[in-house]
């Protein structure tokens, strides 16, 4: 068994690291054969638009050979709100004809290629749809391209097919059923001569006659034959040092091995007499084609991958008879070389492909199963009209992706995420992809889908249409069919976020706007996934706090003001325009002409007047009586305080006596009032006694508790007499007071201007202030 396959890095390139592509839609629409025929000759795009699946809509269905037209579309995300799916798509009708193209098919037939790959399916069967897979895109009906098929083990064949009269190497569209059935024939024993292969593809290729001539090879091992190189290539002084991986030969010998650089007449082209194996790369030289060194400690070795590689290096510098390359790309796809038996021939595997190649991106190191898109990739870069494509797509200024952005979201090629720029980077390669099933589409497309959420950012973007863009400038970079590089922009999509406001207005108790409270409000908006961290602190400063993020639709959310226990104001919530009493209040998003609209949310609060229950123990002392003049048994008060509208007045009443010493004093001669008030601006009460005639007023005394009374509440305690007719009593810090008003007797004068010494007949007792009774 052949020792062919390669572990070791992946050469990975644009095209080598295409994802699946989308599945081709299945089944084929039936046209009669005059429509078939009235397409190949006329071209007419109206069969594009009555073969097109509903499953892969078009952009356009009149591209034109070679025109490649782009797309992109943001669509609302059903069910949510400021959440929209991009769909960016690419489509390419082929050139017609294609760039004339002439294709050597290299294809290993040697016995590992008859090996069973993970799938289950032989890794030979693998090849055999691909290239007819390949050869079904690239000679199509009518296309000008021809494909030379060689195939290899230990030797090289090269094919020449003869059908109806007609004979040749290089097959075009017409003939290509043979060249499909001579591959299905294929039979794989043997091992692998790289060199001999790309010598006799050479060879056939010196027959091309098109304006572009590639070599594809396809093997899953490294070279164990080649020819053997002559004078003074055979001999240490033309080889190098190498290690062998072999400790005991390595610490034994002094190893060299033939180089890659060897020039075409310094090989022996005879396939009777191929040097090596058949089972590894390197192959112990021996007499004829080596000698014996003179050095006895000296071990020559054949380098079977150095020789492909000096081949390939051969074909890639051969000019026509004009001066052109003779070969313009070499492609070299490695299958499963990661899965060769021997670790010491996975890295020589995948070198040896990758020097084999024209450039590094002519190389693919991939597993059997990827090898159709290889190939389809390979063909689109020989007819389609976009061979290869990069894509830059930033995001638009207060958008997000909505979840993660990888290889599956492309239906081919890779994409990277810039994290920093925020934007997708998307390599694509040539495009693969028909729109339709039918065996001659030529128009190919390729989509790039993602979803994208609207955040705050996004109210710096809104334009006077209240739309925002949902991207950045989008450009694609592509080689078009002329290898000449383009640059287009898609035009790109613009959307209605939806904002909900949030504003504040605070009021006091009689209905002003409070703007400079500096209290903070917290308001939260639900506890889903999309606004459990919805939760703010707005003041009475007339600023809208706006929010945008994704929102479930037609789910009712909760807005609600968080106040605390004792809330000193009344809660009013306006959702556009519709009020709710108290702290919550719900809203929903429903479309309307297809968007959703915006939530206006007001939240009002108007302070509310903060109550007090206190208590008032009142009495009226007369200081030194007269005996002539009546002591009133009740005295009389106006008592004033504030309430919601403004300064309310009560008339108040206790007993009045004439007891004024400590042994008098007890509780029982005050009368107890229980008053509410309203704290506006504080608790207080004022206090004015209603002095009768004959008498004036003495002075107040007033504490806050009934501490000590026989000694406080005497009209000889100077220390605490107030001798102003208003008693303002404050309960802000107390719940109740204790007032003594003292008056004394007050004669007036007569009619003739003199002090009277005794009270008139009609006093106050009996007529003057009766308070309407």
């Amino acid at each position: 068994m052949n020792s062919k396959r390669n572990e070791g890095e992946e050469l990975k390139n644009k095209s080598g690291r295409l994802i699946n592509s989308l599945s081709l839609l299945k089944g084929f629409l039936l046209f009669s054969g005059l429509i078939g025929l009235f397409y190949f000759v006329t071209y007419s795009s109206n069969f594009h638009e009555s073969k097109i699946k509903a499953e892969n809509p078009v952009i356009q269905t009149r591209l034109s050979p070679g025109e490649v037209a782009l797309s992109k579309t943001a669509t609302p995300v059903a069910g949510m709100v400021n959440q929209w799916d991009i769909k960016l798509r690419i489509e390419a009708r082929n050139q017609f004809p294609p760039p004339a193209t002439d294709v050597v098919l290299i294809i290993d037939t040697s016995g590992s290629m008859d090996e069973t790959t993970l799938d289950g399916v032989k890794r030979m069967d693998k090849a055999k749809e691909a290239a007819e897979k390949f050869i079904e895109q690239v000679l199509k009906d009518d296309y000008i391209n021809r494909i030379a098929l060689v195939t290899y083990d230990k030797t090289a064949k090269s094919y020449t097919f003869t059908e109806n009269g007609w004979t040749g190497q290089f097959v075009d569209s017409a003939h290509r059923n043979i060249l499909i059935k001579a591959i299905k024939e294929i039979q794989p024993v043997g091992g692998t001569n790289t060199q001999a292969a790309i010598r006799t593809a050479t060879e056939v290729m010196k027959q091309a006659t098109n304006a572009r001539r590639n070599m594809v090879l396809i093997s899953d091992g490294v070279p164990t034959y080649s020819y053997p190189p002559t004078n003074p290539y055979n001999t240490v002084a033309g080889m190098e040092s190498f290690k062998h991986s072999n400790s005991v030969i390595a610490n034994q010998y002094n190893t060299y091995q033939t180089v890659k650089n060897i020039p075409e007449s310094h090989f022996i082209y005879d396939d009777n007499d191929i040097a090596g194996l058949g089972g590894e790369y390197l192959f112990t030289g021996r007499p004829p084609h080596f000698p014996e060194p003179d050095d006895p400690k000296d071990r020559l070795y054949l380098n079977n991958a150095n020789s492909a590689i000096a081949q390939a290096t051969i074909a890639k510098q051969k000019q026509t008879l004009s001066g052109e390359k003779l070969v313009t790309d070499l492609y070299s796809i490695g299958l499963d070389m990661d899965l060769q038996p021997n670790p010491g021939d996975r890295p020589v595997g995948n070198e040896t492909m990758k020097e084999i190649a024209s450039s590094p991106d002519k190389c693919f190191s991939i597993s059997s199963e990827d090898l159709e898109k290889i190939m389809l990739d390979i063909g689109g870069k020989i007819v389609g009209a976009v061979k290869t494509a990069k894509v830059v797509d930033p995001m638009g200024k207060g958008f997000e992706l909505a979840e993660a952005v990888n290889d599956s979201n492309v239906s081919q090629g890779n994409v990277v995420v810039d994290k920093v720029k925020k934007e997708i980077t998307w390599n694509m390669g040539a495009l693969t992809e028909p729109i339709s099933a039918h065996p001659n589409e030529d128009v190919m497309f390729v989509e790039l889908n993602y979803r994208v959420n609207a955040n705050k950012d996004v109210l710096d973007a809104i334009d006077s249409e209240d739309k925002a863009p949902t991207n950045g400038k989008t450009t694609i970079e592509y080689q078009d069919y002329n290898d000449d590089i383009q640059h287009k922009e898609f035009v790109v999509p613009k959307v209605k976020p939806t904002v909900v406001s949030l504003e504040k207005k605070l009021f006091d108790a009689k209905g002003a706007p409070i703007t400079n409270e500096t209290d903070s409000f917290e308001v939260t908006y639900g506890t889903d996934r999309f606004t459990k961290n919805d939760s703010f602190l707005i003041y009475s400063n007339n600023v809208v706090t706006k929010v945008v993020h994704p929102w479930q639709a037609n789910v009712d959310y909760t807005v609600e003001e968080h106040l605390p226990i004792s809330p000193k104001y009344d809660t009013e919530i306006k959702v556009n325009g519709q009020a709710t009493l108290g702290n919550k209040a719900t809203f929903k998003f429903l479309p309307i002409t297809g968007e959703y609209e915006h939530q206006q949310i007001v939240i009002t609060n108007k302070r509310v007047i903060e109550k007090k229950t206190v208590y008032l123990n009142i009495r009226q002392c007369v200081v030194k009586p007269q005996e002539e003049l009546v002591i009133p048994s009740k005295g009389y008060y106006q008592a004033f305080m504030d309430n919601d509208n403004g300064t309310k007045q009560i008339n108040l009443s206790s007993d009045s006596t004439s007891k004024d010493r400590a042994t008098e004093i007890d509780e029982s001669l005050f009368d107890k009032y229980e008053i509410v008030l309203s704290k506006d601006p504080s608790y207080y009460l004022a206090l004015k006694d209603l002095v009768p005639e004959y008498y004036r007023f003495y002075g107040y005394i007033a504490t806050k508790n009934n501490w000590n009374l026989k000694n406080k509440h005497l009209s000889t305690n100077d220390a605490e007499l107030i001798k102003t007719n208003e008693a303002k009593l404050d309960y802000e810090g107390s719940d109740s007071y204790w007032v003594t008003m003292f008056i004394t007797p007050k004669f007036g004068k007569d009619v003739n201007d003199i002090p009277e010494e005794s009270p008139r007949p009609f006093s106050w007792s009996y007529k003057t202030n009766n308070f309407g009774k």
